[in-house]
């Protein structure tokens, strides 16, 4: 399993050791050829074709400069870009964001809901007093005095329970 992480890095490595290889290639070409250089090279053209080819040769290498300098500010912002993957503190706003609303929201609905309990307790609780005062009111019946006392227990155990 360990094998995998260091064959990467090595391969990383190597790319990494070309890539700065090819740079200092391509610099030692920008600065090594001078027009004269170029009329040594190529003595069987003419003057004019010479400086068609030097002006050609010029045109490459500033075009090769600039991919070069391209390519190494993308590096830099590759790199940039991965510390701040990598850097716990500099999370995004809008995920903070994200977050305090669900918050907000989770808080709301929980208080919504605690809301709707109280009013189911207070429901039952006004049914059991209806059913109470009902009873009291049939003061003949020995069981409806014994369904009222049941009546109040559960009433004063629900209460409680809350």
């Amino acid at each position: 399993m360990e094998a995998a992480p260091a064959a990467a890095a090595a391969a990383a490595g190597r790319y990494g050791n070309l890539d700065r290889s090819f740079k200092l290639a391509a610099r030692s070409v920008l600065t090594a050829c001078s027009r004269e250089d170029v009329k040594r090279a190529f003595p069987s053209f003419t003057d004019a074709e010479r400086e068609r080819l030097y002006q050609m040769f010029i045109y490459v290498i500033k075009s090769l400069h600039s991919n070069i300098e391209v390519a190494a500010a993308l590096e830099k912002i590759d790199q940039f870009v991965e510390e701040q993957k990598l850097d716990v503190l500099s999370s995004d706003k809008t995920n903070i964001e994200d977050t305090k609303q669900m918050i907000s929201k989770a808080k709301k609905d929980e208080v919504e809901y605690l809301k709707s309990l109280i009013e189911e307790v207070e429901e039952r609780n006004n049914a059991m007093k209806d059913r109470i005062e009902l009873l009291k009111k049939d003061d003949g019946l020995a069981a409806g005095k014994q369904v009222l006392e049941k009546l109040m227990q559960c009433n004063s155990a629900l209460y409680n329970g809350l």
